[in-house]
């Protein structure tokens, strides 16, 4: 990397500091910022010959935009499409290797919901699937090992973290929901399947919301039993 630079500056500048009103060495160095937003990488660079910016980087085309005539050097166009690959590969391309890398294997949460009726006698069963990455993820209604063809997978959705979320749907009458799973497959959970069974798992958020009403009245109502005794 380092050769690679002496032989830009070389090209850049050529012949001795004395011949270009050079008084001192000048170096030219590479500044290079990435900054993650919307799920995605925004790179940015700037190449400097000394104090003045000489180049900045197109990360739409992932070329060099040259700020000066005289900045393109002697690089042939094959040369400076050589460079360019260089710059992204080995400056931009290791930082994303290890976004990947590191992001490979993250395990998906998943939990159960009723979404709005179907109809008259009918349920509409939600799987929601997120927090998993990488994107590839199978998720299906079970019955027993029997996949229940009538299940419905929405769009994959970015979470901020750059994580993903799904969700699948299945609509059942009702006196059908007993008996019922979600099974979730992914990279990340080492071929053991996450499987969540309808109505076997806890009250759900609303049951929670409900039981706690109801403690509350319950409380209040001794509350105004003991106050009417005391008094």
């Amino acid at each position: 990397m380092l050769f690679l630079l002496l032989l830009l500056l070389a090209a850049l500048v050529p012949g001795s500091d004395s011949e270009i009103g050079f008084e001192e060495p000048v170096y030219y160095h590479i500044i290079h910022t990435s900054s993650f937003c919307n799920n995605s990488w925004v790179h940015m660079g700037s190449g400097w010959l000394g104090e003045l910016q000489i180049h900045s980087w197109n990360s739409s085309s992932c070329t060099f935009i040259y700020l000066y005539p005289w900045s393109r050097g002697h690089f042939s166009d094959k040369e400076l499409i050589d460079l360019e690959k260089f710059f992204w590969v080995h400056i931009i391309g290791v930082k994303d290797f290890f976004t990947d890398h590191f992001m490979s294997e993250l395990k998906p949460e998943a939990w159960l919901s009723s979404g709005p009726s179907p109809g008259p006698g009918h349920l509409l069963l939600v799987c929601h699937v997120s927090g998993f990455y990488p994107k590839p993820v199978w998720v299906m209604w079970m019955r027993g090992e029997q996949e229940q063809q009538g299940t419905q997978r929405g769009d994959f959705l970015p979470n901020a973290d750059g994580t993903w979320y799904l969700q699948a749907t299945l609509d059942v009458a009702a006196g059908e929901a007993a008996g019922l799973a979600c099974r979730v497959k992914h990279s990340s959970l080492g071929g053991k399947d996450l499987v969540l069974y309808w109505g076997e798992k806890g009250l759900g958020a609303l049951g929670w919301i409900l039981s706690a009403v109801i403690v509350a009245l319950a409380l209040l109502t001794g509350l105004g039993f003991w106050f009417r005794k005391c008094w």
